[in-house]
């Protein structure tokens, strides 16, 4: 009789415990479950008693029940058989298998389990969040009631774990619904370090296991500027488990709201996403005229699908109104948007590319007009090995450049070649590669970039021959281990192979360095072949130290013939090139070093000087960096020297707060181009940041230097707010 009395006392404490429980991934931690269990539970306590008269059974003295993996101890559990009451009293602590502990003076459950009260109840949550009430009762299948309840995801202090938390939430009344997975407060107080700062009589948000769910976002406020003030009140919109829209208007005190959203989907085999906004708004040129109200805005959308194996297609575009538009509302600050869509295939080592590009130029100087776009553009790259006999190879591309005023055309290039590398027992290395190269070209008026303006078909053909060799040594020693290289390259190609008929569309801009230093073609582009004959000859080296830093080094110059249309863009004269050096260096995580340099060969001026660091441990980071270009060494891109120079520092006072700071500056103007300075302070549970930035070369309306302080602040499970305050605009040339 006891036996079986016992085992249903262990039945019923089972049952209990399984009441007690809170699975993560079923429901919030403010019930209890309705899961009963099936495995048995195992009862350990100083003492189990029987009433057969009163129908109660008893344990008593440090009772622990086990089922699983959950666990439940209390000092005293008495199980009423008659009214199907079970209560656990004294220090009751569940403690679940995802890590959450649930505690309370007293539980008391009722109608086959399916009403639980607790008193003074306590849970810890696995990543640590509290909740704690004066009273809880839940009934099964739809919600739990608090009353007197407080909530927060801050860790307790260990030194004074009574300290009232950084922030919590204070509620006359917590009630979870299960049905909607919400849960909602009455009467509740926001408190920061125990000092309440706000309170509302209602609050409402979704219950730890909603992973998304419709309604509004933190919101964002932005004071001063053009408008003087711009508010944006997002709205998260769940259509579907693959699809979710977010309607986020700017509304300003100055216009009419400005409709924006957000449109994602995700498919089996791709995604896309698809941003824009739209307003009747008044608008100031950068050169301060009013131009009266319009209709401003930006369209952008992106995406990619994988078509099957080897095919798939990506595209991307982004437009807007004006220059001004996407950085008045803090959208975007790229100085050009950049459109294209395609359609790639790959096999092996080959390569097919069939789209179209174009792009919107925002820079103040700069006309959209000639802008130009590509409708259609191809690309194709295949080769074919033959084994020790080295690879075959066949490069094609075609294009349809356009544009609303200037040059326009169609053009098609084919290169076929082959090229082997070759080893001798020595260690010596030898590549080989011939090729033969032939264009044709079809333009309208290409004197826009500087070609003759002659309309018509031109052809081009251009064989080349490359020999290069390479000898690595290396030696062990003590300290790591050092690698050098000579290198020296001998190209072959035609003299004059510049025509003046075909405009430069693709290789405007001009470097020269370590990176393009042994390339056949040293142009970023196929418009301008890098023609003659010359020999490249350098010097490379490499440390690997021992304790794991690394220092790579390089020094090289080429030997011409005579000029080719590559020195002569990069503004070299006589036979010799400029020399090229640079030098990166990690020689512990605390130091990083770069430097790049040209150098002209007759002087050793510094011709380009590029010098980058970033030093100090994790909790002071310094990084700074100096570019000096010359105007001649840049091509017919840019003609204007530029020597800048950019620091910051970084620093962490301890494990939450950090400070931060900027500064960029134009040394050639005399002037500063950015200011900044922050201060962050971060937790389990909070996030601050504060910060203040000086624009000099602002691209929102009215342009001109733009002063601005910005606030967020996050709360943990709560989302949080963004306040920036423009302090308005000056003219771009004051420094102060």
């Amino acid at each position: 009789m006891f036996g079986r009395l016992q085992s249903g006392f262990a039945c019923c404490i089972g049952a209990a415990l399984l009441a007690l429980s809170t699975p993560a991934a079923a429901q919030s931690p403010f019930g209890f479950s309705d899961v009963p269990g099936d495995s048995p539970a195992l009862i350990d306590a100083d003492s189990i008693e029987y009433d057969e008269k009163g129908e109660r059974l008893t344990a008593a003295g440090d009772v622990v029940v086990v089922q699983g993996a959950r666990a439940l101890s209390a000092e005293r559990i008495e199980y009423f058989i008659a009214e199907d009451r079970i209560v656990a009293s004294g220090g009751v602590t569940v403690l679940e298998p995802g890590g959450e502990i649930v505690s309370a003076e007293r539980v008391e459950l009722t109608d086959s389990l399916k009403r639980a009260v607790a008193e003074k109840l306590g849970l810890r949550l696995a990543d640590g969040s509290r909740l704690v009430g004066r009273q809880v009762e839940r009934v099964a299948g739809k919600g739990t009631t608090l009353r007197d309840g407080a909530f927060t995801p801050c860790f307790a202090c260990a030194e004074d774990p009574d300290r009232a938390p950084i922030w919590r939430l204070r509620a006359r009344k917590v009630e979870h619904d299960e049905v909607a997975r919400d849960i909602n407060y009455e009467d509740v107080t926001l408190d920061i370090a125990g000092v309440p700062i706000a309170y509302l009589p209602y609050f409402s948000h979704a219950d730890p296991t909603v992973k998304r769910r419709s309604g509004f976002l933190a919101p964002t406020l932005f004071f001063g500027g053009e408008f003087d003030a711009v508010a944006q009140v997002p709205y998260y919109w769940s259509l579907s488990p693959d699809a979710d829209l977010t309607l986020q208007p700017y509304v300003t005190v100055k216009s009419a709201p400005v409709a924006a959203a957000e449109y994602r989907r995700l498919f089996q085999n791709g995604e896309i996403v698809v941003d824009g906004s739209i307003g009747y708004l008044d608008r100031t040129s950068n050169t301060g005229r009013d131009n009266g109200d319009e209709f401003r805005g930006h369209a952008f959308a992106s995406g990619g699908f994988s078509l099957d194996e080897a095919w798939r297609l990506t595209f991307e575009g982004r437009l807007t109104s004006d220059d001004s538009y996407l950085e008045t509302f803090n959208i975007d600050s790229a100085d050009v948007l950049r459109s294209h869509a395609a359609v790639e295939g790959f096999w092996n080592e080959s390569y097919v590319r069939v789209g179209a590009y174009g792009a919107q130029d925002l820079r103040e100087t700069a006309g959209q007009n000639d802008t130009p776009f590509a409708l259609p553009e191809a690309y194709g790259s295949f080769v074919r090995g033959f084994g020790p006999y080295g690879d075959g190879f066949l490069e094609a591309d075609l294009r349809a450049l356009g544009r609303d005023k200037g040059t326009d055309g169609v053009s098609a290039s084919a290169t076929v070649g082959w090229r082997a590398p070759l080893k001798t027992a020595g260690g010596h290395r030898f590549d080989l590669e011939a090729s033969f190269r032939g264009d044709l070209y079809n333009t309208n008026d290409g004197d826009a970039l500087g070609a003759s303006g002659n309309s018509g078909t031109i052809a081009r053909a251009a064989p080349r021959l490359v020999a290069g060799w390479r000898y690595p040594l290396a030696q062990q020693n003590g300290w790591g281990a050092l690698i050098v290289e000579p290198r020296a390259q001998a190209v072959l190609a035609l003299d004059d192979a510049r025509n003046r008929d075909i405009p430069n569309e693709d290789s405007r801009a001009v470097e020269y360095d370590e990176s393009n230093f042994f390339q056949p073609n040293r142009f970023s582009g196929r418009d301008v072949i890098d023609d003659g004959q010359r020999l490249d000859y350098g010097l490379s080296g490499s440390a690997l130290l021992a304790a794991g830093g690394r220092v790579d080094a390089f020094v090289g110059q080429s030997l011409a013939r005579k000029p080719g249309d590559f020195a002569q863009e990069a503004g070299m004269t006589g036979r010799s090139s400029d020399i090229v050096a640079s030098l990166t260096a990690t020689p512990s995580p605390w130091l990083d070093l770069g430097w790049r340099a040209r150098l002209d060969k007759r002087s050793l001026n510094f011709r380009r000087n590029e010098i980058g660091f970033i030093a100090g441990p994790e909790w002071l980071r310094i990084d700074g960096a100096y570019v000096d270009v010359d105007a001649e060494a840049q091509g017919p891109e840019r003609s204007f020297a530029a020597e800048q120079l950019r620091g910051g520092v970084a620093l962490r006072l301890n494990d939450r707060w950090r400070v931060a700071g900027r500064h960029h500056r134009d040394l050639n103007a005399g002037r500063s181009l950015l200011w900044s300075a922050s201060v962050a302070y971060g937790d389990e549970c909070l996030s601050v940041d504060l910060g203040f930035t000086r624009d000099f070369a602002s691209q929102a309306d009215g342009g001109g230097r733009e002063d601005s302080v910005f606030l967020r602040v996050n709360f943990k499970h709560l989302g949080g707010l963004g306040v920036s305050q423009g302090l308005g605009q000056q003219d771009a040339d004051t420094d102060n």
